[in-house]
């Protein structure tokens, strides 16, 4: 997506941000008199069960249901991409439910999908439109992931974190809420696929919104309030500590040890002082969060498991070779895919750390059998977290191993460019073509 411009328009109205409680009772989608009967249908679609996916948190707190939705019913933009989304995520599940005219369906998602586009290219002239402009950002984001397209993907991925250079609205409590939420998920999904974009998204947009002073203080004390403000502060982690113990892997600095040590010590003070706080805030709210943010909760003690097997995989030589290492994170993974499994059929979101932090396991364990643990419920997740996808993953490792009992020389084609989609499926494609010369 291009980046807005200097602000030109006089007459444009303003987003407001309405109580969802409110907006969800005097609207529907029949108070929506322009929409088409297909057009409604992907958008409930769309509204009870994509939005259940995309975020992990519950209703009250989900994004996509708090922010996006009452914005939505206001600008056509964010209302198409939406429908593109729940159509495309229809299609998504349709492949593994034998749906009989999915070339229709991928027809539609795809026609809802340009006309969003259409519909948001003159609000890139207005800065005050930012909000509605990272939205639907984010919700092309997901077409494009549903889709497995993720060179479109990263692209506006790129675009989106670039935004966070610009002033965010910051005029109401409600409008810095969304905007640290926003950052959040941008965060997320930059880290993520930051291996696979040509730099390091987290020192442009999303580095410098962090350390302009609007984040909260990761050294406080107290309870955190809710579970976004434990979520939104473990997110920091990724941006505002510039060296990480795995930073000096390879490195021949003289001082690597001490370096090591001393990232690590101030990584783990971090994680140590957030989990006391979600442990105080866990034990002021238990009751509510068992009934309202059990999942939430979930996927949070499993980050900061993800974080503190991230640390000790690096304390030694001999860290990755122990299965220990590993146990606490895949206990949490187990717990935390169980549900999704029982589904039966693939699930799609932007948020959760099962796919990255099993995939971590599987390429850094040194113990046959914990690498075995983490792709086998890869396999039976059969879930898409971003450009990850838990099924990929699994297949890139069979051929890597395939392609290790290979004892002679491989020569490969430097003219040869692949043709998948950006991330692992190129991974996959670059090892399918070198165990076919040697028709493997």
């Amino acid at each position: 997506m291009p980046k807005p411009k200097a602000p030109r328009r006089k007459h444009r109205k303003k987003a407001l941000l309405t109580d969802p409680d409110t907006m969800s009772l005097c609207l529907t989608i029949d108070d929506i008199p322009s929409l088409t009967t297909s057009e409604r249908m992907y958008f409930q679609h769309f509204l009870q069960f994509t939005t259940t996916q995309l975020s992990l948190s519950s209703g009250l707190t989900n994004f996509w249901l708090r922010y996006a939705l009452p914005i939505g019913y206001q600008f056509e933009s964010i209302r198409y991409s939406m429908i593109a989304v729940g159509a495309s995520h229809r299609l998504f599940m349709a492949k593994s439910l034998g749906h009989s005219d999915q070339d229709g369906l991928k027809s539609f998602a795809t026609h809802q999908y340009n006309k969003a586009i259409a519909t948001i290219i003159p609000s890139m002239a207005a800065s005050q439109d930012l909000h509605i402009i990272m939205i639907c950002c984010l919700l092309f984001i997901s077409f494009e992931g549903l889709a497995g397209r993720y060179d479109e993907l990263l692209r506006h991925l790129s675009a989106g974190i670039s935004l966070f250079r610009s002033e965010l609205p910051s005029s109401t409590d409600e409008e810095r809420a969304m905007s640290t939420k926003l950052a959040e998920m941008f965060c997320r999904l930059g880290v993520e696929s930051s291996n696979f974009m040509k730099s390091d998204p987290s020192v442009s947009g999303m580095e410098k919104w962090y350390r302009s002073g609007k984040t909260q203080d990761l050294q406080s004390p107290k309870p955190f309030s809710n579970l976004d403000e434990a979520s939104s502060a473990l997110r920091q982690l990724d941006v505002v500590f510039d060296e990480k113990p795995w930073h000096y892997e390879g490195s021949e600095d003289p001082n690597k040890a001490s370096l090591v040590e001393e990232a690590t010590k101030k990584l783990q003070d971090a994680l140590d002082q957030w989990t006391v706080r979600l442990d105080a805030l866990y034990e002021l709210r238990k009751e509510d969060i068992a009934i309202e943010g059990q999942q939430q909760y979930r996927n949070l003690r499993l980050r900061q498991k993800y974080w503190q097997m991230s640390i000790d995989s690096y304390s030694s030589n001999k860290a990755a070779a122990r299965p220990e290492t590993f146990e606490p994170f895949l206990a949490a993974a187990k717990e935390a895919a169980s549900p999704l499994i029982a589904l039966r059929q693939p699930t799609f979101s932007l948020d959760g750390d099962l796919i990255s932090g099993l995939a971590f396991v599987a390429s850094t364990t040194e113990d046959d059998e914990t690498k075995v643990q983490a792709l086998d419920l890869l396999w039976r997740l059969n879930r898409r977290e971003g450009l990850l996808d838990s099924r990929d993953i699994v297949e890139m490792h069979e051929l890597a191993r395939a392609l290790e009992t290979v004892t002679e020389a491989i020569e490969f084609d430097e003219t040869w460019k692949p043709t998948a989609a950006a991330g692992i499926p190129t991974i996959i494609e670059r090892l399918r073509k070198s165990l076919g010369q040697l028709n493997i």
